[in-house]
């Protein structure tokens, strides 16, 4: 009997060539650099979100600090840290006022601290991830750095990113009175009129812009014709520059933070949550100079007369 012929079938199946391989390849890394953005941009709008909430909450507290305090705004200098416990810092050598804003050897203990007492309220996630990430002006991000004259240092460890409007927190004529601030002059809630144009509350810069006196040299933004901000944020006020001058650059002055709703790229040309008298947050895009004092700073219509105009 003629044998069968029981050859095994050859398999049907084989993998993958080498330009499938690169074309899978090309794909994945296609779809990583379309989604890796828009996860990002995602994250960042979900921490504006965050950063916007917590600016709120200063509304209520505000009002609620002044009808306890026969209509009195509080001190711009002591609403999240004492007088006393910034001087006992200062004088102890281990943490200078500009290093307050992430000096965490001490609990909060200003005037309004009582009626805001969490620590994540005060602190807008956008801020502390530029914070970690490069440091405030000329200081790097190192594992740590000095904080104080006596050559304590300490990691950046952001405590609070937010700015109360020192011209509702300072009265200047007082202050003219007595600049050794130990009465703690504010002005009562009930001058200000602008309440839907002054600012309250605002978040404010890590850097400097516009060729600020620190190592990163900004240019000026678009728009911008003078100096938009030479300060950034150390203590717990923010000062928008009121007296008018013909040289910018002697403006030294503070300003509202840029880096919302931009890419880090553009991190100058964004905007800043800022919570108005009234209670209203909006994000907005600050003004340079002098402007930005008679747009949001004034409490009132007339406050830059105070003093003949010499307010500060």
């Amino acid at each position: 009997m003629a044998q069968e012929n029981s050859a095994l079938p050859a398999s049907s199946a084989k993998g993958f060539t080498l330009v499938e391989l690169l074309v899978v390849i090309s794909i994945i890394a296609i779809l990583l650099a379309v989604l890796v953005p828009a996860l990002n941009n995602a994250r960042e709008q979900a921490r504006a979100i965050v950063c916007g909430s917590n600016i709120k909450n200063y509304g209520p507290v505000l009002i609620m600090y002044a009808q306890d305090n026969n209509g009195k705004l509080p001190f711009s200098f002591s609403w999240l840290y004492s007088m006393k416990t910034i001087k006992a810092g200062v004088d102890s050598g281990k943490c200078q006022q500009e290093c307050r804003w992430h000096y965490d050897k001490d609990a909060p203990d200003g005037t309004l601290w009582p009626y805001l007492k969490t620590a994540d309220v005060h602190m807008c996630p956008t801020f502390k991830n530029f914070a970690q990430a490069g440091g405030l002006n000329i200081c790097p991000n190192k594992a740590a750095h000095s904080t104080g004259r006596d050559g304590s240092k300490m990691p950046f460890n952001p405590r609070y990113s937010y700015s109360m409007n020192r011209w509702l927190g300072m009265d200047w004529m007082s202050f003219l009175q007595d600049p050794t601030l130990r009465t703690e002059p504010s002005i009562k809630l009930s001058q200000v009129t602008r309440t839907s144009q002054c600012f309250a509350f605002s978040e404010e810069n890590l850097w400097h812009i516009n060729g600020g006196r620190d190592s990163l040299n900004h240019p000026l933004r678009k728009g911008d014709t003078v100096v938009y901000s030479w300060t950034a944020l150390a203590k717990t006020d923010l000062w928008l520059y009121a007296l008018k001058r013909d040289n910018p650059n002697y403006e030294v002055q503070a300003n509202f933070a840029t880096y919302h709703g931009v890419s880090t790229g553009k991190r100058d040309e964004g905007k800043a949550n800022v919570l108005f008298v009234d209670g209203h947050v909006a994000k907005i895009r600050g003004l340079a100079g002098r402007d930005a004092y008679m747009e949001y700073g004034r409490p009132w219509i007339g406050h830059e007369k105070q003093n003949n105009g010499n307010i500060w």
